[in-house]
C-alpha cells in the first residue's frame, strides 16, 4: 500500500469512527461503517454510493465529503472531486488536507487561480517543520509551480526547497524547479524543446543545494554557466547562490547576467543591495534607479531604490519608495517592516504604529507564508 493511500485510509478511518460515536441514526453509522470498509475493499464506485446516502441523513459530515472528493480524484473525476472538496472546506475550513486536494483537482481542470488559491490556503496551515506527509509535498510542489507561472519566483523556490528536503528523489519535481531557478514563468509542459537541458540542469542545481554538500552544487553550477553561458538567468541564479555562501563573489555573476540580459531588473536588484552591504550607496542608487525605470511595478526594485536612498541619508525620499511598494503588494507584511523602520527614522510615531499593527495582522493572517 503507498504512503499516499495509506494516509487517506487513516484520514477516512479517523472520520468514520467519530461520526459513529456521536448521537446519529443507526442508519447513518451502517452507511458510512459499510462505506469506509467498501473503500478499504478498493471498491471505490460501491463506497461513493454509500457515502453519498449518508452525506444524504448528515450534510454537515466534512470527512464523508472528503471521501467522495478523493474517490473522485483518484477516478480523475476532477470536477466531481472540487463539488465534494468544496463542500469539505466550508465545514472545515481548517483541514489542509481539504485544500491540498481541492487545489489538486483545481489544477488538474487548469483553473489556475483558484488552485493557488487553495493550495497556499492549505500550505498556511502546516509548518514546514511539520512532516504532513506525501498529499501535502505533491500540494506544494504544484502551489511552487503555480508561484513560478505567476512570476513569483523567490516564494517558489522557498516552497521548492521546502519540498526537496522531504522528496528527494522525484524528476518531475527536480525539472520544475528549474523553471523558479531560470525565472520562466511557465509550466513544465510549456519548455521549449531546446530549453529543456538546461531547465533541467538548473532544477538539479537547485535540488542539490538543498540535499547535498556544497561541493556538489557548486560542481553542478561550474557546469551550468560553463554550458549555458548565455542563457538569461544562468548567471543570475549562480550570483544568487554565491550571494548566500560566498557573497564577496557575487557581483561578478550579476555584472555579467547584464551582459546576457541587458535589461534585467533582478540583477541591479542584487548589484543595488550588494553596494549597499559595501557601503557603495551612490553605486546603489544608481542601479536600483535603473531597475525601477526598466520596470515600476516591480516591487523588488522599489525596496531597492528605497533602501539605496536611505543608505544615502535620504530618509524622506525612501518613503515614498517603500510606499509605492505597498502599493504594489498590500499584503506583504515585509514591505511594513520597511515603513515601520522609515517612519521610526522619520520621527512619525503613529505612522510607525499603525504600519506595525498591519505587519502583525498580515502575519496573523498568513502563517508559514515565506
Amino acid at each position: 500500500m503507498s504512503p499516499l493511500n495509506s494516509l487517506v485510509r487513516a484520514f477516512l478511518l479517523a472520520g468514520a469512527l467519530a461520526a459513529a460515536g456521536q448521537n446519529s441514526p443507526q442508519s447513518f453509522d451502517q452507511l458510512s461503517t459499510s462505506a469506509q470498509h467498501a473503500y478499504e475493499s478498493d471498491h471505490p464506485e460501491e463506497a461513493a454510493k454509500l457515502y453519498t446516502e449518508a452525506l444524504k441523513l448528515r450534510p454537515d459530515w466534512a470527512q464523508g465529503w472528503w471521501a467522495l472528493g478523493m474517490i473522485a480524484y483518484e477516478g480523475d473525476r476532477y470536477s466531481e472531486c472540487s463539488d465534494a472538496l468544496t463542500r469539505m472546506v466550508a465545514l472545515d475550513a481548517s483541514a489542509a488536507p481539504g485544500w491540498d486536494l481541492l487545489g489538486l483537482c483545481e489544477f488538474r481542470t487548469k483553473q489556475y487561480e483558484k488552485a493557488l488559491e487553495h493550495l497556499k490556503r492549505g500550505h498556511m496551515l502546516v509548518s514546514p517543520r511539520e512532516q504532513a506527509g506525501p498529499l501535502h509535498d505533491m500540494a506544494n510542489y504544484h502551489l511552487a509551480m503555480l508561484l513560478t507561472r505567476q512570476g513569483a519566483f523567490e516564494v517558489a523556490q522557498e516552497i521548492f526547497a521546502e519540498v526537496a528536503l522531504k522528496v528527494r528523489d522525484n524528476p518531475d519535481m527536480v525539472f520544475a524547479a528549474g523553471l523558479s531557478a531560470l525565472r520562466l514563468p511557465i509550466l513544465p509542459s510549456e519548455v521549449p524543446a531546446d530549453r529543456r537541458d538546461v531547465v533541467g540542469l538548473a532544477g538539479k542545481t537547485f535540488w542539490d543545494v538543498v540535499n547535498q554538500p556544497p561541493a556538489q552544487a557548486e560542481s553542478d553550477f561550474k557546469t551550468l554557466v560553463a554550458t549555458w553561458p548565455n542563457i538569461p538567468n544562468v548567471h543570475y541564479f549562480y550570483g544568487t547562490y554565491l550571494a548566500a555562501h560566498h557573497p564577496e563573489q557575487c557581483a561578478t555573476e550579476f555584472l555579467t547576467e547584464l551582459r546576457v540580459s541587458p535589461d534585467s531588473v533582478p540583477a541591479r536588484v542584487q548589484l543595488a543591495l550588494r553596494n549597499i552591504v559595501e557601503q557603495k550607496p551612490d553605486d546603489a542608487f544608481k542601479m536600483a534607479k535603473e531597475a525601477v525605470a526598466l520596470s515600476p511595478d516591480s516591487v523588488g526594485a522599489q525596496l531597492a531604490l528605497g533602501e539605496a536612498l536611505r543608505a544615502q541619508g535620504n530618509d524622506q525620499r525612501s518613503l515614498s519608495a517603500y510606499l509605492e511598494a505597498r502599493r504594489l503588494d498590500p499584503s506583504s507584511p515585509k514591505i511594513r517592516l520597511y515603513l515601520v523602520n522609515v517612519y521610526r527614522a522619520l520621527g512619525r510615531t503613529e505612522e510607525m504604529r499603525r504600519e506595525q499593527t498591519e505587519y502583525n495582522r498580515l502575519k496573523t493572517e498568513q502563517p508559514n507564508w515565506p
